[in-house]
């Protein structure tokens, strides 16, 4: 705030103080001027009392100018107790003032902004806390039934059969507890960050290891082409995203017939390192592409599937935007699906940390 904003504000004190002075100099002028040699006791009483009048008036009508901003903040002072309580001024009238209110009101937009982050963030973990605890009552649900099957005995095939099925659910609890650890580590994520150099071959590969059962059992094989590269990432993450692509890409191929390809192709551009994973799975509509990174999105390939949250690409999406790399999607109908990682060329730690 300027001296010149600073006096605006004071004006009427100002020009009260100056009008009382001009006033007791022509009473004082007015005195001497009628050939007295000194001035009179009656006329410095009243030189003083008519400065006390000019001075009264002159913040009277000073307070009365800015009396409703004084009444706002009389009433926002007897409400601090209230529960719905909101600080509303309406009325500002002097510079201060009115920096006052704009500062108030840019708070109030910033707080309103975070609280409704906050709402949607909580109702969000809440909707998919639902979703989790819904999805992993079927596996439980079918352990249950099969150790509640009498004792008999059973051949090679039929115990082979009955250890897949328990795999298989087990499988699906393991993935439901990854997810919700992940969504809750993501809310931390600056406290759960490692960047460094790593390999994209070593990485593809430790995830297709750890999928590899289930490449196996629905005849997926994986296949991966271009020089191998080194880029600026967090590994644990990096495996949580290719890991998704990878279990996306098992969930949406395993019901077509024949063998099937999961490619990883890594290109160098001059705008960084791509990362394209392929696979030959039912293909995405495409009126559902543009909103497979939203958060619960299932689309008519996760309705007919029966398994899928809507969180999972979305999580990717979120961790990718948090690293520093960007994803993109094309599909076609019974084609098959390509998701892109691009990892920056600049360095991810200006970006991240």
């Amino acid at each position: 705030m300027t001296l010149w904003k600073y006096a605006k504000d004071r004006s009427i004190l100002i020009l009260a103080w100056l009008l009382a002075l001009l006033m007791s100099l022509f009473v004082i002028y007015l005195d001497l001027n009628i050939g007295r040699q000194y001035i009179r006791s009656p006329s410095l009483m009243y030189v003083f009392v008519l400065g006390v009048i000019i001075l009264t008036l002159g913040i009277v009508y000073d307070y009365l100018r800015q009396r409703d901003w004084y009444k706002e903040l009389h009433n926002a002072w007897d409400n601090t107790s209230d529960s719905d309580f909101t600080l509303c001024m309406q009325n500002p009238v002097t510079e201060e003032q009115k920096l006052m209110h704009e500062l108030i009101n840019r708070q109030y937009s910033s707080f309103m902004n975070e609280l409704l982050v906050m709402r949607q963030q909580r109702e969000q973990h809440m909707h998919f806390t639902n979703q989790w605890v819904h999805h992993m009552k079927t596996p439980v649900s079918v352990l249950h039934l099969l150790t509640q099957q009498p004792p008999t005995a059973m051949n090679i095939i039929e115990t082979e059969d009955l250890l897949q099925n328990v795999n298989e659910e087990v499988e699906r609890l393991a993935r439901g507890l990854e997810m919700m650890l992940t969504t809750a580590r993501l809310e931390k994520f600056e406290l759960d960050l490692h960047v460094s150099r790593i390999s994209i071959h070593h990485t593809i590969r430790q995830v297709i290891n750890q999928n590899k059962k289930s490449l196996i059992r629905h005849q997926i094989f994986p296949k991966i082409s271009g020089e191998d590269v080194q880029v600026e990432s967090d590994e644990k993450w990096l495996q949580f995203i290719i890991t998704q692509l990878v279990t996306n890409a098992i969930k949406y191929s395993k019901d077509k017939p024949g063998t099937k390809t999961l490619q990883f192709e890594i290109e160098q551009a001059s705008y960084g390192i791509l990362l394209h994973v392929k696979d030959e799975g039912i293909g995405i509509a495409e009126h559902d592409v543009a909103r497979v990174f939203d958060p619960f999105f299932t689309g008519e390939n996760g309705r007919k599937e029966g398994d899928a949250t809507g969180m999972g690409l979305y999580l990717v999406k979120q961790v990718c935007a948090r690293l520093g790399h960007t994803i993109t999607v094309t599909s076609k109908i019974q084609a098959g699906t390509t998701f892109t990682i691009r990892f920056a060329s600049d360095s991810l730690q200006r970006d991240v940390i």
